[in-house]
């Protein structure tokens, strides 16, 4: 098949330099473009991804001079410093088709116009080994990191798998890693619902005289052959180097999975795969690159291709299976390297840089190693460093809690290593998901509206009603408290809360791990509140980011709103005075925000079902001043 004259007539040369120009037509009409479809492959490929909407054409709707509903065509262009040509979009009343457009390595001259290059089939490791050596001996934060206190070099988990030789000339097996030291890989990628291969008490002895390849998943074959070739002797895989039936043995391991993480030489991460038998490793577009004539200025005649358009590293790592799976959250986080191993092109991620086979550029605000929790080793003693950590704590847990958790109980564990990191840094003390020098801020956590439907929940006991950890479903924190903007603060902050005392009983004995029970008892003004479950609107369900607020009235005047964790709320309320924010320019106004409470027996016990704001302004500031100052305890 050759190209159409319409297709050998796009100047990409022209493009190149121009992402502002005008519009570029091609064929008349959609008609002509699916009839040149036939014998012309670039037409062909604009007509697959045009016709896959459900979009009726008109075929016959012809591009005139100033309209533009028949066919015409832009470039895609990377946007850095200079601009650079990437693709082609082909649009059509309203619906477009996007072609990557790439030059050979060897080409200088074009990829001085084209950053994009080839992909290699997903069993090559040539990219893979010279993004690991490039780390290793070029950027000084991975390198710093793996020289910080916490880092031990050549240190094994309890288990590790010993790959065996690259030749495959003997079997995986089962290795105790105490006494033995070398550099290992670890495995992040999901289990699905699906029986995985492990370790249990009954298999131990067998899977430390040899695990079959054959018979493991797709996934963990995958990982063992990426470790045999990045010459890596040791992989961990949790599944196969934790006792699963052995809950002392999971207790253990699980709260060691911050070290096993962070201390990997890299992680292999299965980034497309829905479960374990999907593997690394996925087929590439079969259909050949279309070959195209490119000359510019620069560059005298050279073979650029056009290809179909890859997913970029948003599409394929951020919008993936695996980074919708909470246990994937610390493991992508405190993992020193990730290769991404994706549908159609491999990404590199570490705490420099990120990459991608393609060679687009990764846009910054899709990093996600930026937060200050995981930058040093060192207890800060700065008060600015410090807030900076909580404020990116609180964002992590809104993000942690909009993943999928298999085991809802696993909601504690699965943020432990991170936990671990953050009370190194801070010497704080952890309260099942909050921290004790800063709990009236982290009190204020609250359904996260923007994501749907209320908190439910689980079937089993998790948390504290007053942590965010009881209930399943995702959490936002107040920005009026949790946030100072840096500089002048804009606001004041006065706490209400007093002589607050924590006890938290733990199921084992890890810090961090899952809580059994928990009591926070403090001193503060509590107050009888009416409350009115508001009628929605057709605009509230239509809306793609619903409020669910609920109004709260006192003597039959509204007072202020409610965010109730839990839909179904009912019985008598009480308000807890946390804290007011007071604009520095009006002491007059205030916002002053609580805790909503129900009781739960007798001698003051109270759980929390909600938060809200009292929005007052002048005297009617005093609205707590009757309340009882009570001694009370959350359960």
């Amino acid at each position: 098949m050759s190209l159409c004259r319409h297709c050998k007539n796009i100047d990409l040369a022209k493009l190149a330099v121009s992402d502002h120009g005008p519009y570029n037509t091609h064929h008349r009409t959609f008609r002509e473009l699916k009839q040149s479809a036939e014998s012309c492959p670039l037409c062909a490929w604009f007509v697959e991804q045009m016709e896959r909407t459900e979009w009726d054409f008109d075929y016959d709707l012809a591009c005139e001079p100033g309209d533009y509903r028949g066919p015409y065509y832009e470039g895609v262009f990377q946007y850095g410093k200079v601009p650079k040509l990437v693709g082609l979009t082909m649009m059509c009343q309203g619906k477009f088709a996007t072609l990557d457009v790439y030059a050979n390595e060897d080409s200088v001259d074009a990829t001085q116009d084209l950053p994009s290059q080839p992909v290699r089939p997903a069993e090559d490791f040539g990219a893979a080994k010279r993004w690991l050596q490039s780390c290793r001996n070029n950027h000084s934060r991975c390198v710093s990191k793996e020289q910080k206190p916490s880092r031990r070099d050549g240190w094994l988990p309890t288990r590790v798998i010993d790959v065996g030789p690259m030749d495959g000339s003997k079997e995986p097996r089962l290795l105790c890693g105490p006494g033995k030291s070398g550099q290992y890989a670890t495995l992040s990628y999901c289990w699905g619902n699906i029986v995985t291969v492990q370790t249990t008490a009954k298999t131990l002895r067998a899977h430390e005289a040899q695990i079959p390849l054959a018979g493991l998943n797709k996934t963990f074959r995958d990982a063992v052959v990426i470790a045999r070739n990045l010459k890596l002797r040791y992989l961990w895989i949790d599944s196969l180097c934790i006792i699963q039936d052995d809950w002392k043995d999971w207790e253990a391991e699980s709260s060691m999975m911050g070290d096993v993480y962070s201390n990997s030489a890299v992680t292999i991460a299965a980034s497309s795969a829905k479960n374990s038998l999907a593997g690394c490793f996925f087929p590439r577009d079969p259909s050949p690159p279309v070959a195209f004539d490119y000359r510019s200025e620069t560059c005298p005649s050279r073979s650029v291709y056009f290809r179909r358009q890859l997913k970029d590293f948003h599409q394929n790592v951020n919008d993936g299976p695996l980074n919708r799976r909470a246990w994937a959250f610390q493991e992508r986080l405190l993992s020193p390297r990730i290769l991404h191993y994706c549908q159609d092109q491999l990404h590199w991620e570490c705490e420099e840089t990120c990459l991608s086979e393609d060679g687009r550029d990764v846009l910054p605000h899709h990093y996600f190693k930026s937060s200050s929790i995981l930058r040093s080793d060192k207890v800060s003693t700065s008060h600015q460093l410090k807030r900076s950590m909580y404020l990116d704590w609180y964002d992590m847990v809104g993000k942690y809690t909009q993943r999928d958790l298999t085991n809802a109980e696993d909601i504690l564990p699965a943020l432990s290593g991170l936990a671990r990191v953050f009370a190194r840094r801070t010497g704080d003390r952890y309260l099942a998901g909050l921290w004790e020098r800063d709990l009236k801020t982290g009190l204020l956590w609250q359904p996260s509206y923007a994501q749907g439907p209320r908190l439910q929940r689980p079937s089993r006991y998790r948390a504290p009603s007053w942590s965010w950890a009881a209930l399943e479903g995702p959490v936002s924190f107040s920005n009026d408290v949790s946030y100072t903007p840096p500089g002048e603060p804009d606001t004041v902050i006065a706490f209400a809360l007093r002589d607050i005392v924590v006890d938290i009983e733990r199921v084992g004995s890890d810090p961090f791990g899952m809580v059994a029970s928990g009591t926070l008892t403090v001193t503060g003004q509590l107050k009888p509140v009416e409350y009115q479950i508001e009628t929605k609107s057709m605009e509230y369900y239509m809306s793609p980011y619903p409020s669910m607020q609920d109004s709260l009235y006192s003597g039959g005047e509204k007072i202020g709103i409610a965010f109730f964790d839990e839909a179904g709320t009912h019985g008598p309320l009480y308000c807890l005075e946390v804290g007011a924010c007071f604009p520095v320019y009006s002491f007059e106004n205030r916002d002053v925000h609580i805790l909503i409470l129900k009781s739960v027996g007798t001698h003051e016990k109270y759980a929390r079902v909600g938060v809200g704001t009292l929005d007052f302004t002048g005297t009617e500031t005093r609205w707590f001043d009757d309340a009882p100052t009570k001694r009370i305890t959350l359960v």
